[in-house]
């Protein structure tokens, strides 16, 4: 099997599923994947599973989803090879073939797209599932025990000894990520009050590029300082550090001397009359 094939198998397994991978056509083609749940020797569940998880080559990137989709689902579940091929391995169970769902595996999918795509294939009786979000799973309830899967194995390396090491990870997400994305894992980040704690190691030139780079407005700046980051007893020890730097000394004694000027509006002269 491929290795995402390997990944959604071995998902399926922990969550208790009886699986039935390497389904093969009469010609060789790949007829997916089996996900049966049972209960009391029955089968409850019954899934046929296919996965379409091309990295370069995603389903939204055609001009004509509809047909695109289409033909997704009858490459993967409706083709008359594949459905002999699912039926001669389901036929030693009790199936009812009414319990049957249809899973669709996909790559990643842009927001501007993502409920259009999932809503056709719905529409068409195919449940979606992102393999992200299998990934995720899979790699955050991964331990440290040994794996006999290759597959598996390897993402556990992945997490336990190039995710764990914070100047590594940084390294991947700057080279990997575009540009909205890191804006977007920042900001996800950011909403975490664990991670808003460790800033109390950030170092004073750090957290100046941070200020600096946001282009905060000196209006708005000040009203953060007032209400957020001051306190009482902090806003009278900053205004004497104000005054003790000599640059801002400078500029407060060059405002005192000409004075705090408002910018007026011109009006016009018969509203002035």
């Amino acid at each position: 099997m491929s290795s995402e094939k390997e990944i959604v198998n071995f998902w399926y397994n922990k969550k208790g599923y009886f699986t039935i991978n390497n389904i093969k056509t009469t010609n060789n083609r790949d007829a997916g994947l089996l996900a049966l749940r049972f209960e009391n020797d029955n089968v409850e569940e019954f899934n046929h599973i296919g996965v379409s998880c091309s990295i370069t080559n995603n389903i939204n990137e055609t001009t004509d989803l509809k047909k695109s989709i289409s033909n997704v689902i009858k490459n993967k579940f409706e083709d008359t090879g594949i459905q002999e091929a699912i039926n001669q391995n389901i036929k030693q169970f009790n199936v009812n073939k009414a319990k049957l769902r249809r899973i669709i595996v996909i790559g990643a999918v842009p927001k501007s797209r993502k409920k259009e795509i999932v809503d056709e294939f719905n529409n068409k009786l195919v449940e979606v599932i992102e393999i992200e979000n299998i990934l995720f799973n899979v790699m955050n309830d991964l331990d440290t025990k040994y794996y006999q899967n290759d597959i598996v194995r390897s993402l556990q390396l992945v997490k336990f000894f190039l995710l764990s090491q914070p100047e590594k990870l940084g390294e991947i997400i700057a080279s990997s990520l575009s540009q909205t994305s890191r804006k977007e894992l920042i900001s996800n980040m950011l909403e975490k009050k664990e991670v808003i704690k460790e800033f109390r190691m950030t170092n004073k030139d750090r957290l100046g590029d941070i200020i600096k780079s946001s282009k905060i407005k000196p209006n708005d700046l000040v009203d953060i300082l007032d209400k957020t980051v001051l306190t009482s007893r902090s806003r009278k020890g900053f205004v004497e550090n104000v005054v003790k730097n000599e640059k801002m000394k400078s500029i407060l004694d060059d405002a005192m001397e000409n004075g705090f000027k408002e910018e007026r509006k011109e009006i016009p002269l018969n509203e002035f009359f």
